[in-house]
């Protein structure tokens, strides 16, 4: 088994969706979680200068998509063949899409701006995401899950992605996606998953 440390700040952010499939999987690592104030003296020893960084027996990688596929292939998790690993890779980048959408919200310091991101977002990108979502469960609705018939990074990163958006107060949004909403609860209540999340350090981000 190999060693596996991943570096991040001290918040959710883009390595919980690692730090979620360590969870579900069952697999040891360590949580290395740096201050704002160490950033300038690491990120000029970690690939790319960014953040998060996934060590496997002491060699850095970077890449938070990277990172995530790769763990996801070895916990056995990014499907089960060539085509629901395409539908996995599918629902990534629908979700990276809003979650950097909702990201841009945080980095606005115009009001009047974030105002009208946040309200195009309502209108547009997030009924878009939900109802791809809900096609998505219903046509996979047999089997609990996004794709295929067990836990997938797929059904990680949504939970993390809507586990976020009702950290930012949007929650309201599901009540309007019943089946996306109740793939939220029914994930969230994943032993591992419900455990990680009861005891994770708090963080506001």
């Amino acid at each position: 088994m190999p060693q596996y440390k991943l570096v991040y700040f001290n918040g959710r952010g883009r390595a919980e969706v690692a730090r979620l499939l360590f969870a579900a999987s069952g697999t040891k690592y360590e949580d290395h979680r740096i201050e704002k104030e160490q950033w300038p003296a690491l990120k000029q020893k970690v690939p790319f200068g960014v953040l998060p960084v996934l060590e496997v027996d002491g060699k850095q990688y970077s890449q938070s998509g990277a990172v995530a596929r790769y763990l996801a292939k070895e916990f056995g998790m990014m499907g089960c063949n060539n085509l629901e690993a395409f539908k996995i890779d599918e629902a990534l980048e629908n979700i990276k899409d809003l979650g950097q959408a909702l990201m841009g919200l945080l980095f606005e310091k115009n009001e009047e701006e974030k105002a009208k991101k946040l309200q195009k977002i309502k209108e547009d990108l997030m009924p878009k995401t939900l109802k791809w979502f809900t096609n998505q469960l219903k046509e996979n609705c047999t089997c609990g899950f996004l794709v295929g018939k067990k836990l997938s990074l797929a059904d990680v990163a949504f939970f993390c992605l809507f586990d976020n958006i009702i950290n930012m107060g949007h929650g309201k949004a599901l009540d309007e996606a019943p089946t996306v909403k109740e793939h939220h609860t029914r994930i969230g209540n994943n032993a591992a998953i419900k455990k990680w999340v009861q005891t994770r350090p708090k963080t506001d981000w």
